[in-house]
Order: structure tokens, then C-alpha cells, then sequence
């Protein structure tokens, strides 16, 4: 049996081995729990890198948007004009005119002078991103013909068969008859809600202001119906 002092002993040692390999391991662990926080830690600041670089490689390498600018219109003043018929014509304010042409005197108008549209406004959106001047504005009446025999008389066996009076083939997208007296032949229309068309044909029913587009099928022609109160732009220097 052993002796109380050499127990006393041997019990202090052992409590001496645990407490020392609990501080151990509380160090290891603490050391381990300091490691992961900072690798973490790491992380994530490269992670903010990688995102940041992706941001601005995207941002250089994205096409930018391009925003269609409305383009410059004009007006040429016609003899007999006034700002209350020309604001009327585009359906702007005449206050409008006023004040972006910087006019004091309203009947101070001359024939052939500029002035400025707001094209936003007017609900314009002339093609080509060019400045247009517009010498002409018309409220029409449209229909639409072909170049077969239920419009012309004409049948593809015809020398001038789909040949327009100013000599050009008709071409769908393109071609318009007009009243040559108001529309002069030759000239660039741009036609509200259908777009660029160019006066190259007439038409024993078309007279005044009624403008007739050339289609290539009869049913499209024939669905197209008769469309009126249309607005129609004639752009100057295209006759």
C-alpha cells in the first residue's frame, strides 16, 4: 500500500499534465479558430477583387447603348403662312414656335425663312439622323394599288408593265403616286406611321392631296383599305 505523501505527489502531477494539456489545447484552438478567421477573412477581400475586376471588365467590354436621337427638322415658311397654321400642322403650341425660334413678333414671318420644330414634341421621327427640312405639310388620304390589271390595266405581258410615269420599275417600300401639282414629281415624303416614300407614279383617281402606295400583292393592296386624315411631310431639295 502506497504512502499518503508519494499519493499526494503523484495525484499533483497528474493534475499538473491536465490542466497543462487543456491550456495546450485551448491555444491550439484559439490558434486554429484565429487561422480559419483570418483565411476567411482573405477570402473574401479576393472575392471582392474578383468581383470588382469582373465589374469593370464588363463595363468596358459591354457595347454601349445607343439612344436614338430625334433629328433636326425644319420648316420653310410658304407664302400665306402664319404660326397659328404652321403650329397647327405639327401640332404645337404657338407659344412653342414662339419661344424656340425666339420670334417677338408673330406676324414678322417671311416666305422661304426657317424655323425650328421641336421634333420630340411633334411626334417626328424622321430616318437618316440628318437635318430635314420640311417645305410641305399635307393632311392625305391613302390607298394602295399594284402594278397588275385591277389597277393600271396593265398585264405582265405589257411593255410597261410595273414601269412608273417618271420611268422607274414600282417598287414595294418605295414607290407613291401622287398629284403631281401638289406633290412635285421626284419628291421625298415622309408619310406619318409608314414612313419614307418617294413620288414617282399618278393615277387618274389620284388628285389633291390623296396619295396612292405601290404594293406588290393585290390582297395586302386591297386589306390596306383607305386610311384618311394622315399627315405627310415633303421634305425639301428631293424633287
Amino acid at each position: 500500500m502506497l504512502n499518503s505523501p508519494r499519493i499526494s505527489r503523484l495525484a499533483l502531477c497528474l493534475i499538473l499534465i491536465v490542466t497543462v494539456g487543456a491550456v495546450a489545447e485551448r491555444s491550439a484552438y484559439a490558434y486554429h479558430t484565429s487561422s480559419d478567421l483570418a483565411e476567411t477573412a482573405m477570402t473574401s477581400q479576393e472575392w471582392d477583387a474578383i468581383l470588382q475586376r469582373d465589374a469593370e471588365t464588363e463595363s468596358q467590354t459591354e457595347s454601349p447603348v445607343l439612344k436614338t436621337m430625334p433629328s433636326p427638322v425644319s420648316y420653310k415658311v410658304r407664302s400665306g403662312d402664319t404660326l397659328y397654321r404652321i403650329s397647327r400642322s405639327f401640332g404645337i403650341p404657338v407659344e412653342t414656335l414662339l419661344a424656340i425660334n425666339g420670334i417677338n413678333d408673330p406676324g414678322s414671318l417671311q416666305a422661304g425663312q426657317q424655323l425650328q420644330i421641336p421634333s420630340e414634341q411633334a411626334g417626328l421621327e424622321l430616318p437618316g439622323g440628318q437635318a430635314s427640312i420640311i417645305q410641305q405639310v399635307l393632311t392625305s388620304t391613302l390607298t394602295a394599288y399594284t402594278a397588275g390589271v385591277e389597277s393600271t390595266g396593265k398585264k405582265p405581258s405589257h411593255p410597261e408593265y410595273g414601269i412608273t410615269y417618271s420611268g422607274n420599275k414600282a417598287e414595294e417600300g418605295r414607290t407613291i403616286a401622287v398629284d403631281p401639282s401638289v406633290i412635285p414629281m421626284g419628291s421625298t415624303v415622309f408619310i406619318d406611321g409608314i414612313g419614307v416614300r418617294k413620288a414617282e407614279d399618278i393615277g387618274s383617281a389620284i388628285r389633291g392631296t390623296r396619295i396612292d402606295l405601290f404594293m406588290d400583292d393585290v390582297k395586302q393592296a386591297r386589306d390596306f383599305g383607305v386610311k384618311k386624315n394622315v399627315k405627310v411631310y415633303v421634305l425639301e431639295g428631293t424633287a
